[in-house]
């Protein structure tokens, strides 16, 4: 019996070092993206990765902080496998889509957010139009727009966090009710003005 509770004992201690270990890597690259080192946040994050396949929110910030570095390709591959992820597909193909935008590349931006989806209202309003242009061929490309675009996004994030933190509720659509859902990335996968930083 003693035994038995050792080794489960032995066992939670070790997880919990295990997910120590991985919070600590990953708190460590979110501290290289604040300085601005991009590429080392970015290798960061893959260790992160690495420790905890299932930490999905450091493959997105990985790919943020690629987009970030100017490696837009690198930052679409590491994006694209995180696409059928259900909890991480809204913020992986919109960082997917930005990097393409700022890469000139009309084609794989399209593929991005041919089905980004996002349940939040705000979200939504800002970042439909811009989906629908790049559908038709007039949104304007290049690392510029893509910036702008991105203040767009973090625009919107901010009145929608606003809105939550005030009155507790997040509204979806004119005509729904209020939403009591919360993903508990939702205000950081998106970025939150005036920081227009990923997670």
């Amino acid at each position: 019996m003693n035994t038995n509770l050792r080794t489960l004992t032995l066992a939670a201690v070790l997880a919990a070092f295990a997910v120590t270990g991985c919070a600590t890597t990953s708190m460590r690259a979110s501290s290289q993206m604040e300085e601005g080192q991009f590429r080392q946040a970015a290798e960061t994050y893959a260790v992160a990765q690495r420790e905890n396949p299932d930490d999905w929110p450091s493959g997105v910030r990985r790919g943020y902080a690629l987009y970030r570095a100017g490696d837009y390709q690198a930052a679409q591959d590491v994006l694209k496998p995180l696409w059928t992820n259900r909890r991480a597909a809204e913020y992986a193909r919109f960082w997917a889509g930005i990097a393409a935008i700022a890469a000139r590349d009309e084609a794989a931006a399209r593929t991005a957010w041919s089905e980004w989806t996002a349940s939040r209202f705000e979200i939504v309003r800002a970042i439909r139009p811009r989906v629908e242009q790049l559908m038709s061929g007039e949104l304007p490309l290049g690392p510029q727009a893509a910036s702008g675009y991105v203040a767009e996004a973090a625009t919107a994030n901010g009145r929608e966090a606003h809105a939550d933190a005030r009155y507790g509720w997040r509204p979806l659509s004119p005509g729904y009710s209020r939403s009591y859902e919360r993903d508990a990335f939702s205000d950081t996968m998106m970025p939150v003005t005036p920081k227009p930083y990923l997670p």
